[in-house]
């Protein structure tokens, strides 16, 4: 009777755990695999141009950068990172000013966070990775590969694109008088008109998707990295100009999961990491 008990109550915990699990999108399950699989190594810094970005590194083997998509974290890359981390070393940072990455005093650019990533692969004494990026870390990928084309193998983009023209839904800058993209707060010395950092980050952000990226076709023509390019069939995206990304890159792989929106790798991850790991290795 005491057996039978205690394997209802271990089922009954599994089922609980599954559910909360579930409810939190795998981010409980990814930090019991960072505590129990022996895969992470911490996390460290790389100061870049004054700017101070926080990554933590997983396994070992070919090296591939893991990029985020704005207003996330690495841990928004979970299923990605552990599941290349079996037979890659997987550099997954914090882009500037987003989690535990300090941020400048300007404007956000796709440039300056490429050039930050160039940054952590020097301090790792890293001379060429692949990039596997989502959303904004999409484009970052494609910023690296035209600007780095010695430093960068293979790029993945997910849910990317190469110009404001290509969102479905255009991201209007902030309202004027709204939290400042130059990240100096305007302030008129009350408390309540003092923008919170928190908001300050969020509108600058905004303010870039507004206005970059702007690659042109033949910008991307200049990229000789195999690349494979994925998008969700309801991204924000538009398909048309996935499409376009595709054709203009030489060589470029296009793959559209069926049903999914632009959270993609978190909700499709075994299909999208069957497709990068695939693609990572052997090319198809």
């Amino acid at each position: 009777m005491w057996i039978a008990a205690g394997g209802a109550a271990i089922i009954a915990l599994m089922v609980a755990w599954s559910g909360f699990d579930r409810a939190n999108e795998g981010a409980p399950s990814f930090y019991v695999w960072k505590t129990l699989s022996g895969q992470g190594h911490g996390g460290r810094r790389a100061n870049v141009d004054g700017v101070s970005i926080y990554y933590e590194t997983f396994g070992k083997g070919q090296p591939v950068l893991v990029l985020h998509g704005g207003k996330g974290v690495l841990e928004s890359m979970r299923y990605q990172i552990a599941a290349l981390a079996a037979d890659h070393l997987v550099i997954a940072p914090d882009s500037r000013g987003h989690g535990r990455s300090t941020d400048g005093p300007g404007p956000l650019h796709y440039a300056d966070m490429a050039d930050d990533m160039i940054g952590v692969m020097d301090q790792l004494h890293i001379a060429k990775a692949d990039v596997v990026g989502w959303s904004d870390g999409g484009i970052i990928a494609l910023d690296l590969a035209m600007r780095y084309p010695g430093r960068i193998g293979r790029v993945v983009t997910m849910g990317a694109n190469f110009d404001v023209a290509g969102l479905a839904d255009p991201v209007p800058p902030p309202a004027p008088g709204g939290p400042p993209a130059t990240g100096q707060a305007d302030v008129d010395h009350r408390p309540s008109a003092i923008a919170s950092p928190e908001a300050v980050f969020s509108a600058k952000v905004d303010t870039m998707w507004a206005t970059e990226p702007h690659y042109s076709p033949a910008d991307l023509r200049r990229i000789r990295s195999p690349v494979l390019v994925i998008a969700g069939e309801h991204d924000v995206i538009r398909r048309d100009h996935t499409d376009a990304l595709a054709r203009a890159i030489s060589g470029a792989r296009e793959m559209i999961i069926p049903g999914a929106s632009h959270g993609t790798p978190q909700e499709a991850h075994g299909v999208v990491n069957a497709a990068i790991r695939a693609f990572l290795t052997n090319g198809r």
